[in-house]
């Protein structure tokens, strides 16, 4: 069988995301084995990040414009150098931030690319990027970000207000520290989710609740984001677990989301917050938790809005001192020349990695790369309109990421239909990888 991509066959078509928005899945065949990939979409994006186009214009270039150049270029997919030279040539063709095919034309198969190299050498994809990327290949254990409870304008409904009935704050995840293995961190995550479920249908009432984009919990009625912490706190310790611990928490407040760039304000229930007085509140937040349990927070994701980075830097300084580490996300929109500005300035020492931010598993790579020869943590993310691709999970264990970040843990009495995973199928296969890992070694 081939292992050429002249031979490659490749087929796209458009399926709904867990929003039940469209998207575009694509299947390739090579050396008598298919191979498929699909592609997440956010709702809060970052401003400088890859251009997407209509699913349905996404398939069309797939067909019309990104196969002819797979297979003209004719590259032996059986060598590395093969698959990067044929990566790097799309990636070139579809222009800045992929203005010319859609990050969402370019991704799918992109992945689709990486799974058949590493087909054609009888491995699994996490497999094969350690293999052929030892820059970035690890065996480091990766933290699970579950994100249990949500409020910012992934939990909001129509005619809902911020700080009104829904928190400010976007996201508050958990991140159990104790497990030994996967599948046991999962079990703590699914443990807090479940007693926050209760807790939250105890003080608001069951019918106030819903689960919000990323499967996390949000209720109507619980609009201050210092309650909603002390809510989470609570959970984590009915489920059993020690706050600071047994289990750490990250936020992700979506700064840019909450600031009006005509006012240069921050929107925090009724207060609207210069950049230093929302920083200041930031810092208040995080003390207030950690005066009463020590070591609480993990992280914290874009403490100020995408192009404030002066402001970061200071801010980050501060927060840093606490021992928290600042992820940027839409800061650096993982574009090499958006983290390049953060290593200059001294910023954020986190990487949120979204490979559709950057169009390329290829171009992913390489800007984890730089972040890794900066000491920057890698932290592996999903989008709020998620597949049940588990490419993230794969990346995440084969480069040993300080953590992925890839929603609710969905236990399974709440979410029986195994079409809905799309949160879950990416730990199964976090946890499928590590038990095969100690099975064969």
């Amino acid at each position: 069988m081939t292992s050429r991509s002249a031979s490659l066959e490749i087929e796209a078509r458009t399926i709904k995301d867990s929003r039940g928005d469209a998207t575009v899945e694509v299947e390739v065949e090579i050396a008598g084995r298919t191979l498929s990939a699909s592609v997440p979409a956010g709702k809060t994006k970052g401003g400088d990040e890859a251009v997407t186009v209509p699913a349905a214009k996404a398939v069309e270039t797939i067909h019309d414009v990104i196969l002819p150049i797979v297979r003209q270029l004719d590259v032996d997919l059986a060598t590395h150098a093969g698959l990067i030279e044929l990566e790097r040539t799309l990636v070139e063709r579809a222009g800045v931030r992929c203005e010319s095919f859609g990050a969402n034309a370019l991704l799918p198969v992109s992945i689709a690319l990486w799974r058949c190299a590493a087909a054609v050498h009888g491995l699994q994809l996490y497999e094969y990027i350690r293999a052929q990327e030892p820059e970035l290949a690890s065996t480091g254990r990766v933290r699970l970000f579950s994100n249990v409870l949500n409020g910012g304008y992934h939990a909001l409904q129509t005619g809902e207000q911020l700080g009104v009935d829904r928190f400010d704050l976007q996201e508050m995840q958990i991140v159990p520290q104790s497990a030994p293995s996967y599948r046991e961190a999962l079990a703590m995550a699914e443990r807090v989710d479940t007693a926050l479920a209760e807790l939250l249908a105890t003080r608001f009432g069951a019918d106030r609740m819903r689960r919000a984009d990323e499967a996390g919990l949000s209720v109507k009625g619980l609009a201050d984001n210092g309650e909603a912490l002390d809510l989470l706190v609570e959970a984590i310790s009915l489920a059993g677990f020690t706050p600071g611990v047994d289990i750490k928490i990250t936020i992700d407040p979506a700064s840019s989301h909450l600031y009006d760039a005509a006012t240069e304000r921050y929107r925090i229930g009724a207060q609207r917050l210069s950049p230093g007085q929302y920083g200041e509140y930031l810092l208040a937040l995080l003390d207030r938790h950690a005066a009463r349990f020590p070591n609480l927070f993990e992280s914290v994701e874009d403490p100020l809005q995408e192009n404030d980075w002066s402001g970061l830097e200071a801010l980050s300084s501060e927060i840093k001192k606490r021992g928290v580490i600042v992820v940027g996300d839409d800061f650096y929109v993982t574009q090499r020349d958006r983290l390049e500005k953060g290593i200059a300035a001294g910023s954020a020492n986190g990487l949120l990695v979204k490979p559709n931010q950057n169009g390329s598993l290829y171009g992913t790579l390489e800007v984890m790369k730089l972040a890794r020869r900066h000491g920057i943590a890698l932290v592996i993310s999903h989008r709020s309109g998620e597949t049940l691709d588990s490419t993230i999970a794969d990346l995440a264990i084969a480069v040993g990421a300080h953590g992925i970040k890839t929603g609710a843990p969905q236990p399974e009495r709440v979410f029986p239909g195994r079409h809905t995973w799309f949160r879950r199928t990416k730990y199964l296969r976090m946890i499928a990888i590590d038990e095969s890992e100690r099975e064969g070694g």
